[in-house]
């Protein structure tokens, strides 16, 4: 079997259908229908439906999906498990969270390109839960997180820093305290990261604090312009590093006693990529400069 089928196999699941697959890897779809149809006899089963169209994924193709990504994701790891690891180079898979990608990540991963060019970082972006998912299942090397409630034996997790959780609101308001500022003002929620929300959640019904929302965003930007043009509060993260889009808000901690959210750099215990994985921490405690918890460093790579 021909690893390029197991290639155009997970892109025609990506991508919907045969026609969009050839675009993606660069062949015809005549093509894509010949690997297809050349999979399947090696495989001595029928893994798409072609009585609907475009063909679908039937319950076998849907089965051995996940086998087949991580099939290609062995193979395109081959060159970094032969490396030693002296050798900085390397492909490197990051998930990073949004606002972490909106503020020190960029930076990082520009002192990372300085210090070790031969290093191919991808970054793939999302929320908590997704990234976690991938990095669990081997398609991410390492992600930049906020702190699990739960961490498996196989993942060692690498404390960056503490955020603080703040209501943010008009500069020119008179009231001074979260709760006063929650209950007198329309409430403008911040609804992604599915910890951090329960977090929140948890910490307003304790206060028995009821906010009249208004309007839910996903984006920290969009909320703090919103804020900002007096449309209301919120109640969201205050970064490590400022992003380059800020705005002259008051920032008052929240919760009894203020609650906090711990970012981190999660990776794979015994992973041939530690040593990458380690670089990029080093330039991510130097971005934040300082910033950085107690008992930081990669733990032991066993």
């Amino acid at each position: 079997m021909d690893i390029r089928f197991l290639r155009t196999l997970i892109a025609v699941a990506d991508q919907g259908s045969f026609a969009a697959a050839a675009n993606a890897v660069g062949i015809s779809p005549s093509a894509v229908s010949m690997q297809i149809k050349a999979l399947e006899d090696y495989l001595a089963a029928e893994i798409f439906d072609r009585t609907h169209r475009p063909p679908t994924l039937n319950t076998k193709g849907l089965t051995l999906l996940p086998t087949a990504r991580k099939i290609v994701n062995l193979h395109d790891n081959l060159r970094d498990v032969a490396a030693s690891s002296n050798e900085w180079s390397g492909r490197l898979r990051v998930g990073v969270i949004p606002t972490a990608l909106s503020s020190f990540v960029p930076a990082a991963l520009a002192g990372l390109n300085v210090a070790h060019p031969l290093i191919e970082t991808q970054i793939v972006t999302g929320m908590n839960t997704p990234l976690f998912q991938l990095l669990k299942s081997a398609e991410l090397d390492a992600a930049v997180i906020g702190q699990p409630p739960r961490l498996p034996s196989n993942l060692i997790w690498n404390a960056i820093g503490e955020e603080p959780i703040c209501v943010i609101a008009r500069a020119d308001l008179v009231e001074d305290d979260a709760a006063t500022l929650l209950r007198s003002q329309p409430y403008i929620k911040l609804v992604r990261g599915a910890w951090q929300l329960r977090l929140i959640d948890e910490q307003l019904a304790r206060l028995s604090i009821a906010p009249h929302a208004i309007m839910q965003l996903d984006s920290i930007e969009a909320v703090a312009l919103m804020v900002y043009h007096g449309l209301g509060v919120s109640i969201v993260p205050q970064r490590l590093v400022e992003p380059l889009l800020k705005f002259p808000l008051r920032w008052v901690p929240f919760g009894e006693p203020p609650l906090t959210r711990t970012l981190g750099l999660v990776c794979h215990r015994g992973s041939p990529m530690f040593h990458l994985v380690q670089a990029l921490l080093a330039q991510i405690l130097a971005t934040i400069g300082g910033r950085n918890l107690s008992g930081s460093r990669l733990a032991a790579n066993s």
